[in-house]
């Protein structure tokens, strides 16, 4: 005899929650708690079921920086210094020039013009594709190959 579905069911509630087994925002931690030593584990208690969780002032856990003095004098940075070299590709890249007050609207479409030129050209063959920037109107490509065709687009003949 095999027990009914809701019997099934209600011992299927009682496995230990997984990771896996919850939402996107579970977390269960990297076992801190089980670690040896001075502030470790949880870092308070749980109170009753309405107030929650009660941080222990004893138990949290605090990270000291070194002095200031040492941190300057480190030969270690956390950004790259301002006399490492840049790479070709970084300096004279299409992206290259930005403007000292940040990506501007007019930056941005001349970098975008010129990035989908650049990206046309080994399609195109190099030097057939040409940009014009003008400030007051707006940029055009030109392709020499069309511009012959619709000058020497022939006119038919009327039927007689």
């Amino acid at each position: 005899m095999h027990p009914s579905a809701i019997a099934r069911s209600r011992f299927k509630g009682r496995r230990p929650l997984q990771s896996f087994m919850a939402n996107k925002d579970y977390y269960k931690g990297n076992r801190q708690a089980s670690l040896p030593g001075h502030r470790t584990g949880a870092p308070g208690v749980h109170i009753g079921k309405r107030p929650g969780y009660k941080l222990l002032e004893s138990k949290v856990r605090v990270f000291v920086a070194p002095p200031i003095d040492q941190i300057i004098a480190s030969p270690l940075k956390p950004y790259v210094a301002d006399g490492v070299p840049l790479p070709w590709k970084e300096k004279n890249g299409v992206f290259a020039g930005m403007p000292a007050a940040g990506l501007t609207a007019e930056h941005f479409l001349k970098s975008a013009r010129r990035y989908n030129a650049a990206k046309a050209e080994p399609a195109r063959g190099p030097g057939k594709v040409e940009i014009k920037e003008d400030n007051d109107a707006a940029d055009t490509k030109t392709d020499a190959s069309t511009e012959a065709a619709t000058e020497a687009t022939p006119t038919p003949a009327p039927a007689a």
